[in-house]
């Protein structure tokens, strides 16, 4: 598997890469290290640079330093491998619901390659003012996903957008906890060195 290549089909022609991905056997240790690993390594040097170096400006003070930056990039990789096993398990749980297939393999390469726009569009954490741009990446990563259901889950055509945004509820749900901790772990760690007015 050529990652560049993988990426760039998943990106631009899914269709076609899931029915190879399909054929494929790769376990899920192969599909963590061989692809999500490598490409969250653009989200890690993002946010380094983009917390630990930029920053932004609070009262005409910037917030980067450099623990910033370290601790943000090591939390960006741990919560973004969580977020693979979480969507993974989700739509391991769900498949029966929907007459899909159950095979864990299947359902963590599908949860890890739909997600190849939301870790390439991490590139945009290099300017903390363009973090939307990370968000509408992420988005744009529900079509690779929609578009693989039927060909790794083997869903039936009437179950696809039901099984699609149940899978994107719960999700969104599970990663609103992750980030609610995420933030409380930052507080911890974090304390910006912003002058306190007081009147």
């Amino acid at each position: 598997m050529n990652i560049v290549d993988r990426a760039k089909n998943i990106l631009l022609t899914p269709k076609p890469e899931w029915v190879i991905i399909n054929n494929e056997r790769s376990s899920v240790a192969t599909v963590l290290t061989s692809y999500v690993l490598p490409l969250l390594a653009i989200g890690v040097v993002a946010t380094f640079i983009g917390q630990g170096l930029i920053g932004r400006n609070v009262y005409g003070y910037s917030t980067a330093s450099v623990k910033t930056g370290l601790i943000s990039a090591v939390i960006f990789v741990i919560a973004s491998v969580i977020h693979v096993f979480v969507l993974a398990g989700i739509i391991e749980v769900l498949a029966p619901s929907f007459n899909s297939e159950k095979n864990w393999e299947k359902s963590f390469e599908l949860a890890g390659y739909s997600l190849t726009a939301a870790f390439v569009g991490a590139i945009f954490m290099l300017f903390p003012a363009l973090s939307i741009l990370v968000i509408l990446c992420s988005i744009y990563s529900l079509y690779a996903l929609y578009t693989g259901i039927p060909i790794m889950k083997k869903t039936p055509e009437d179950k696809q957008v039901g099984y699609l945004a149940v899978i994107v509820l719960l999700t969104i749900v599970a990663m609103i906890l992750i980030g609610l901790l995420q933030a409380e772990i930052m507080k911890a760690f974090y304390r910006p060195s912003v002058p306190t007015f007081r009147f």
